[in-house]
């Protein structure tokens, strides 16, 4: 029997006989059928709703593994970097919709001398 699964009008169907550890899924687009995880089918479809442009599901993929985003808690703060490898004055914050960038041990300082200006 085969699943099926529908998002956004399309069907998604489990590829007979993909493994438990990595999951097959197929849909069909504008007359091609596409293959790849769950996630990577389903970020095609909206890819071709949106633009009416079939992109591989392998491709959303590999933007999954490519993002590294770091994230530390400060004080009741979120601080984040994108890229910590590349730049390490790309962190940054928001404090009442407002984005505030520097390096990490800036932020902290910051932080920590408005802490109760930041939370009230």
């Amino acid at each position: 029997m085969t699943q099926r699964l529908f998002h956004r009008g399309y069907a998604i169907e489990k590829v007979e006989g993909s493994g438990d550890i990595q999951e097959v899924y197929r849909a069909r687009l504008g007359g091609k059928v596409v293959s790849g995880s769950l996630t990577g089918v389903k970020k095609s479809i909206e890819w071709w709703v949106d633009t009416s442009m079939v992109t591989d599901p392998a491709e959303f993929d590999a933007l999954a593994r490519k993002q590294t985003r770091q994230v530390e808690e400060y004080k009741g703060f979120r601080l984040m970097n994108d890229d910590p490898e590349k730049d390490e004055k790309g962190w940054y914050m928001m404090v009442r919709g407002n984005l505030m960038k520097g390096t990490l041990p800036a932020l902290k300082l910051y932080i920590d001398r408005n802490g109760e200006k930041l939370r009230a």
